[in-house]
């Protein structure tokens, strides 16, 4: 007499009352997600169709625009500061850039034109590489400005434009609000709380 084998399926397999229950728990798990998309304003939609949606929106952005820098709080207006974009490659000293401005002022630090010449490395601040550094140079009044951003520099005789840094701040700051947004809306698919970006 052979031993009685256990059945290979499982006792629910078949069962009409379970599959009438699972359906029933399944229309209640897409109702709840339909009525937690309206409460957070997103258009309603299959919860696993807007995910993909939003990651791809978010891998979008971070292929085009790798390197967003952060910003803890908006900035704050600096008009008299202007900036010099440089290559890495190009790899200027301050002395070069300070001779090339005293070519455009001369006697630009001592006669109080020119109050600062900073260097910002971008690709330190953003962690990555490929960026262009920027020479921050803060000007006395807008007259000295205006003449610099009609003139711009030649450190090394090699021509650069000047522009107001104020702009390229604006543009920095919106680039990182649009991703802080679209990574919120990530997080918020994923049922995940928002959190500070580091």
């Amino acid at each position: 007499m052979q031993p009685e084998m256990e059945p290979l399926c499982s006792p629910t397999v078949g069962n009409p009352s379970v599959h009438r229950e699972a359906g029933a728990l399944l229309a209640d798990l897409e109702t709840s997600e339909e009525m937690q998309a309206r409460s957070l304003g997103r258009p309603v939609k299959s919860s696993k169709q807007y995910l993909r949606q939003v990651i791809a929106e978010y891998e979008a952005l971070d292929r085009d625009l790798p390197c967003i820098r952060k910003f803890p709080t908006p900035p704050t207006a600096q008009p008299l500061c202007l900036c010099m974009e440089t290559l890495p490659e190009e790899d200027f000293a301050h002395l070069e850039v300070l001779k090339a401005l005293e070519v455009e002022l001369p006697g630009a630090m001592e006669s109080g034109y020119v109050s600062s010449i900073r260097f910002e490395n971008m690709n330190v601040i953003c962690g990555t590489a490929g960026r262009r550094d920027r020479w921050l140079i803060m000007v006395a009044d807008f007259q000295t400005r205006s003449r610099l951003l009609r003139s711009g520099l030649s450190p090394r005789g090699l021509p650069h434009q000047l522009v107001r840094h104020d702009e390229l701040l604006l543009g920095d700051y919106r680039l990182h609000l649009r991703r802080s947004l679209v990574r919120r809306r990530m997080l918020e698919a994923l049922g995940a709380e928002p959190t500070q970006e580091a």
